[in-house]
């Protein structure tokens, strides 16, 4: 394996402080990105080479998270619906969740910034408003 570089050594530091390999670390993605241009680096490369130390980063969002394994899906077995029979209705928030966190991790961190402008200077109504037809989009073709 070859030496880490400045950019992986800083991240390398930065998780082990917070924890890793015991636990997920999730560090800003805007400070990587920009580190990673500081260095004349790529984010891709970058990841890839904490790969062969079984440091696996995926980009979610304003984060990436670090985790010691490749499974990124540990989901618990309860179901989400049988603690209050009244939420029958109300999706998986965790299927929601996934979902948005795979569009927004398409996205370039100017269409991230956008989106957060936009939904910073929305009132809570017009968010509840679009959490709901999300919900109903959601669910539209089961029983």
């Amino acid at each position: 394996m070859s030496e880490l570089s400045a950019v992986e050594n800083s991240i390398k530091h930065c998780i082990e402080k917070n924890g890793f390999p015991k636990k997920n670390v999730r560090l800003p993605f805007k400070a990587i990105h920009e580190s990673c241009k500081n260095h004349s680096a790529s984010l891709k490369e970058v990841l890839a080479n904490l790969s062969h130390y079984k440091i696996f980063g995926t980009i979610q969002g304003d984060f990436i998270e670090f985790r010691a394994t490749t499974d990124l899906k540990k989901k618990s077995n309860t179901p989400s619906q049988t603690t209050n029979p009244a939420k029958k209705n109300i999706p998986n928030m965790s299927d929601l969740n996934e979902m948005a966190q795979s569009c927004i991790s398409k996205m370039t961190p100017d269409q991230i910034e956008e989106l957060q402008s936009t939904v910073a200077n929305m009132s809570e109504k017009e968010r509840e408003s679009i959490l709901k037809n999300f919900s109903q989009q959601f669910f539209k073709n089961q029983p």
